[in-house]
């Protein structure tokens, strides 16, 4: 599916056909943007059209368009840039498949065009590109300030993200420090399978500087110096998300080290209770097994062979209320 905003002499235009975007860019649009979803991984005839024969891009970036980058990329051409970021966008039971949830968003930019390729139906771009479409003298004002939008709501999804599992980290301290399950076991190592899994696409995007990649010198034709502010507060973005995470990380270690703690207490408490109920019935087992032999005692003499039995009975009930009494003073229970 295509579909390209542009301006011709401040006229703005909103096309779905290759064919027509394809002669209206040879009247050289003022800013152009084109969205491509592909589907299955494959070009169409309309796809190969723009990419291959209009804008001539190199092969290896359109095949890095058709095969999912594991890490982030950024590559400088002639006339254009090539970027291929990951961002999230959260699925129904997404801490269990987190891999799911993250998306690969590939991005063309030259010299007046924006054109975003990916594979997955991006929502941030459906809102993205109504906007620019209903008002576009705002949203496609400059490519500038396209960059930027698309890539503020990429950087901006890690930390969206993020508070989902401050959310979920707080939920689960209360239910371990409460009454801790085996199931909270499992969502602590979910979460903390989530944050190694964003660390593993968000530190490269910083360690290969694909955001910074944009103040650099050599870019300065894309990017006009008013504007570099707005780059330098992406690139800082993607650092401060970075250093949450780390942080997040040591957060779960915490949140783990609760959990076992609270397991090995509420044991404690377990073994302490039937510690109790086992010395406290000791003293009965005593005097049942001394009463229990089969010959004549003393007592006999003195209270009777039916009186015997009341007595040894409330023996062991007086037992049981001084131990009871005794733990009670030790405070031991």
């Amino acid at each position: 599916m295509i579909k390209a905003v542009y301006s011709i002499g401040g006229k703005f235009t909103t096309e779905y056909k290759a064919s027509r975007i394809s002669e209206d860019y040879k009247k050289k649009p003022d800013i152009m943007w084109i969205d491509i979803h592909l589907e299955n991984h494959e070009l169409g005839q309309e796809e190969t059209l723009l990419l291959s024969e209009l804008f001539k891009f190199h092969e290896m970036s359109i095949e890095d368009c058709l095969f999912p980058q594991y890490h982030p990329k950024v590559e400088e051409f002639e006339n254009y840039v090539f970027v291929a970021v990951h961002g999230i966008q959260l699925k129904p039971n997404y801490f269990q498949e987190f891999k799911d949830s993250i998306y690969e968003l590939n991005i063309f930019v030259g010299r007046g065009f924006v054109i975003t390729v990916h594979v997955e139906e991006l929502f941030f771009l459906e809102t993205l590109f109504e906007k620019a479409r209903i008002r576009p003298q705002v949203e496609m004002g400059s490519l500038e300030n396209l960059l930027y939008n698309i890539f503020n709501k990429v950087v901006s999804s890690y930390e969206f993200t993020l508070e989902k599992i401050d959310d979920k980290m707080e939920n689960l301290e209360d239910d371990v420090l409460e009454e801790p399950e085996a199931k909270n076991m499992e969502e602590i190592l979910n979460i903390k399978k989530v944050i190694f899994a964003m660390r593993k696409v968000a530190e490269y995007q910083q360690s290969a500087y694909v955001y910074f990649n944009f103040i650099r010198a050599s870019n300065s034709n894309l990017i006009s110096k008013e504007y570099l502010v707005y780059f330098r507060d992406i690139y800082t973005q993607c650092v401060r998300v970075n250093q949450s995470m780390v942080m997040r990380s040591q957060m779960v270690v915490s949140l783990l080290e609760v959990y076992m703690s609270s397991v090995t207490l509420r044991l404690t408490e377990v073994m302490k209770f039937l510690t109790v109920i086992a010395t406290v019935l000791m003293p009965v087992l005593i005097i049942s097994g001394y009463y229990g032999m089969n010959m004549r005692f003393p007592e006999y003499s003195i209270f009777g062979e039916k009186n015997l039995w009341v007595f040894a009975i409330c023996l062991m009930l007086i037992s049981m209320v001084v131990m009871l009494v005794y733990f009670k003073k030790k405070k031991w229970f």
